[in-house]
Order: C-alpha cells, then structure tokens, then sequence
C-alpha cells in the first residue's frame, strides 16, 4: 500500500479541531506516541539527502504498551511512501532483531497525536515534542497512484479549513528533528 500524505505547521490546533468537528470529523482521545527510527550501520544519508528507495524502519509504542512495527520505503518524497507496519507482541525482540540485521536507533520523535477521518482521507493532528503543532492528511493509494495530484487533493482538502499552504512541511518528524538536532550543534 502507497501512503502519500502533506503535513503542515499549524498555529491554533485548538482552532482547527473545532473546525474539524463542526464539519463532523470525529477525532480520537489523545494518544502518546514514542517511535525509534533506526537507519542502516548508523546511516545519516537518509536525514542528509533523502532518496527514493530508502528504507526506514520503525517502532512505535502508543500509551506505554502498544507496539508497531513499520517499515517505509520512500518513492517521490518523504511525505510517500511504501508502507507496511504490524503490530507486534514484542518490541524488545524486533529491537535486537533490527540490531542483528544491521539497523541502530538513530532518533526518537515524541508526540501527541488525535486521529480521525475526513472523508475518504486519514487526519492527525499532532503536537510534537521539539517542533510544534501539525496537521497531517494521508491517503492511501494504490502502488501506482500519483503522487502530485494526491498531494493537491489533500492540499485543497485542507485549504477548505483555512489551512495555508505555506504552511507545508516537506519532511518527516525524523528529518526535521535530525535536521533541528544537527543544526543546533553547528
């Protein structure tokens, strides 16, 4: 399954759930989440220069207990993706299993995420630790779509809530924190 999203700095979160709602999006309770972004033999090439094909795998724990496991293979951009994710039983196992493949924990993103749907479409509205408030709109497309005109369809979905467009993050949480990480050491 392809997952072609747009994520977009968001000044009032408070202001745009409530739109949300008004135009009957139903969001979830808050949910924690703690993802480990590992990279290849300590690779930072993926935070660097971004490449179709890149492989990132990921574990998430949601509330302390609830662990995915995703591994994302890039295509155009960041923001789509090849995806495939599981929930699994024990993350510690899938850790030292990554460890023995090769893969080390490179950065952690922490959040706190509300999820809903709007129409056909996945929305997150997030608050990530170190980087502010977002909104991500995500489809999920058949292996082939593309991903221009997805983009511009989630963009005009979101311009119906007042949400500018220049306002686009064209990077991953990862990236952004790898990115805000590495700058600050300059």
């Amino acid at each position: 399954m392809r997952e072609i999203e747009v994520k977009l700095r968001v000044e009032d979160l408070n202001g745009l759930e409530k739109k949300l709602v008004s135009a009957g999006c139903a969001l979830s309770a808050p949910i924690r989440q703690h993802d480990v972004i590992y990279s290849l033999q300590n690779s930072t090439e993926e935070w660097e220069n971004a490449k179709e094909g890149d492989v990132i795998p990921r574990l998430r724990h949601e509330n302390d207990s609830i662990v995915e496991f995703n591994v994302k293979q890039q295509q155009s951009s960041e923001l789509d993706n090849l995806e495939y994710e599981t929930r699994v039983e024990d993350g510690e196992a899938i850790h030292r299993i990554l460890g023995v493949l090769g893969y080390t924990p490179q950065i952690e993103v922490k959040k706190i995420r509300r999820k809903g749907r709007l129409g056909e479409y996945e929305i997150c509205l997030d608050e990530v630790e170190g980087l502010g408030s977002f909104v991500e709109l995500e489809a999920l497309t058949d292996d082939d779509a593309d991903p221009v005109k997805i983009q511009e369809e989630l963009l005009d979905k979101l311009g119906s809530f007042g949400i500018s467009r220049d306002k686009l993050e064209v990077r991953g949480y990862d990236t952004m924190l790898y990115q805000l990480r590495h700058s600050s050491k300059n």
